[in-house]
């Protein structure tokens, strides 16, 4: 089928060829869209010819490894989810017609202006490729060395001639003629972007520009088949050096940004590592910190400890160990600041007496035991429920789906990071089940005290029906019955340090009966240690045979840095009288509830 281009459209771009001018590919397909007056009214020709002339102008060059949905240096512009679920893309590679690739072929040596030729040429490349794909029942189109070929010249012409229309254009326009160049094993083309790439540095420099250096270390670090000259390294480096002391010089306002002179120095360090100046590395590292510790001095404690947390990691990799023992030293004593500066927000729910009486007669079985087990079984969530509210969450709060959530650990050091929804979908349950835990434990407070009171649940009661179990071996029964007795007398301090080690007993005890052994060898002693809670709840037995609502559970409320991490804070000395009140005691007698029960479900 023949294109036809419109004359509206085949006018603009022949005023481009005209008088070139940078172009930018998305402004440009609106402004071609704008022409077609009346879309309803074109032939099928013209169809195609405004997706070859739009359309191809709205795939977007893809960053470093990533590849997008088709393998291929262009990406869509944009995606979205049909309601049967399939992902669609806009514009769509895979929809772009034989016709259409074979003009841009065509065009990409017909145009003069080189961000044009650059494009037609690289269209007809990667989209080829994907229609190879698509179609492989169909003559194929043929890599064509000499259109690669053009389309480096073509994006080094662009840059030459000042017609990239941001230096995010112009280094995307250096890459691209660098890979095709390496791709086509073009030695002359590959010493040409090289050389456009020095020279187009030059000129930032001498401008005062900022972020060649980066952009230029990018481009050659380690690229195989684009070695350095040694004068080239040479000058790259001092441009890297140059960029570390202005960036990193406070009493420079202009200049002064200490996230610059990180990058600049973490440059310098890897390459003063492959040249053998290890020394040089040290002195880097510390100048770039040095800057980092000077803006935090003067910040408020949230923005000072994320920027020192990440410094006290990087003086770390560098082995400094007085330099991590005075950031963390800082870190901790801006902690107070730091919670004293976040706000607490509640949210009221009212609950009828009527209401929790109903819950709490259809909760309580006819007996204590069935009580028992029904409050050990009911008041914990299922991952499908808490995927869903995590997937309401993020629909009813979209951006708040995408922002990582740090919690904060002790003495103000992050303790877990969770990423979005999309990333981070495990992180999220297990935040979510933590949230939860803590919102329910008004109910499980009420649950227990209705037992109490319908049953007479006192500690004898309580000890004598966990005894019952063999996961409770009498070794441990002269210690669960202070412990027990402490939660009754609500000492909950005691209560929670002396039952939480009943509840990973206990969990050891049910390992065993499902036949894996909760020893393991310890090198350093040379003898045998149990294996502490973490680990028991991911060994093969728990993962595959025990409950999963209850195994989340028990992870959320003891052992995972992303949920409240009871059991570690406890162990480690982590955790502060004010954590350890009466719901998580309430918790924790909940715990040895559902271990008893769940182990001894049919």
């Amino acid at each position: 089928m023949p294109i036809s281009i419109l004359p509206s459209i085949a006018s603009r771009l022949a005023e481009l060829e005209a008088a070139p001018r940078p172009i930018e590919p998305h402004l440009l397909s609106v402004e071609l869209d704008r022409l077609v007056t009346d879309p309803d009214k074109l032939t099928e020709d013209e169809r195609l010819g405004c997706q070859a002339e739009i359309v191809g102008w709205r795939f977007m060059p893809m960053r470093g490894d990533d590849r997008g949905p088709w393998d291929s240096y262009f990406g869509p512009l944009g995606s979205g989810t049909t309601e049967d679920g399939k992902e669609v893309y806009f514009p769509d590679a895979r929809e772009i017609s034989r016709e259409v690739i074979e003009h841009w072929w065509n065009r990409s040596e017909q145009a003069s202006h080189p961000v044009l030729r650059a494009r037609y040429a690289d269209l007809a490349l990667e989209i080829g490729r994907v229609w190879n794909r698509h179609h492989p029942s169909q003559p194929q189109f043929t890599f064509s060395r000499e259109l690669a070929q053009r389309a480096v010249d073509a994006h080094l012409k662009a840059v030459a001639d000042d017609l990239a229309e941001s230096d995010h254009q112009a280094w995307t326009f250096l890459n691209r003629a660098l890979d095709l160049a390496l791709l086509v094993k073009d030695r002359e083309r590959v010493g040409r972007a090289k050389l456009e790439a020095f020279a187009y540095c030059r000129k930032l420099h001498g401008a005062g520009e900022s972020g060649y250096w980066w952009n230029l270390d990018n481009m050659f670090w380690d690229r195989k088949g684009a070695p350095l000259t040694e004068e080239e390294r040479s000058e790259l480096i001092g441009w890297l050096e140059e960029a570390l002391e202005g960036h990193a010089n406070i009493k420079d306002a202009q200049r002064f940004d200490p996230h610059q002179a990180q990058s600049a120095a973490d440059r310098l360090s890897r390459w003063s590592e492959k040249l053998g100046a290890p020394e040089r590395s040290i002195s880097v590292i510390k100048k770039a910190g040095a800057a980092f510790e000077e803006i935090a001095a003067k910040s408020n404690a949230l923005t000072a400890i994320a920027w020192l947390e990440d410094l006290s990691v990087r003086y770390r990799r560098a082995n400094l160990m007085g330099d991590v023992a005075r950031v963390d030293a800082t870190i901790k004593a801006r902690s107070e600041e730091a919670e004293q500066s976040m706000r607490r927000h509640e949210v009221r729910l009212e609950i009828t007496k009527q209401e929790m009486d109903e819950w709490l007669n259809n909760l309580l079985g006819e007996s204590l035991e069935l009580s028992l087990g029904r409050i050990a079984v009911h008041l914990m969530t299922s991952e499908e429920q808490l995927r869903q509210f995590v997937e309401d969450s993020a629909a009813n709060a979209p951006l708040q789906a995408h922002i990582q959530i740090n919690i904060v650990g002790s003495s103000g050091f992050t303790r877990a990071k969770i990423g979005s929804v999309k990333d981070d979908m495990p992180g999220r349950l297990m935040n979510m089940a933590a949230t939860l835990i803590g919102q329910q434990a008004p109910w499980v407070h009420m649950a227990l005290q209705r037992a109490k009171e319908k049953w007479q649940l006192d500690s004898e009661k309580l000890f004598a029906w966990l005894t019952q179990s063999p996961l409770f071996p009498v070794g441990s029964h002269s210690l669960l019955r202070v412990d027990i007795d402490s939660w009754f007398a609500e000492d909950h301090l005691k209560a929670i340090h002396l039952l939480v080690p009943q509840a990973e007993a206990a969990l050891r005890e049910w390992l065993m009966l499902m036949g894996e052994s909760p020893m393991r060898p310890d090198p350093e002693s040379g003898g045998f240690e149990a294996l502490g809670m973490g680990r028991v709840l991911h060994t093969e037995s728990f993962r595959t045979r025990v409950n999963p609502t209850l195994r989340m559970h028990l992870r959320a409320l003891y052992t995972d840095a992303k949920g409240l991490n009871v059991r570690n804070r406890i162990a480690h000395g982590l955790a502060s009288p004010e954590v350890l009140d009466r719901g998580i005691a309430n918790w924790v007698i909940h715990s040895l509830l559902a271990i008893r029960t769940y182990a001894h479900l049919k």
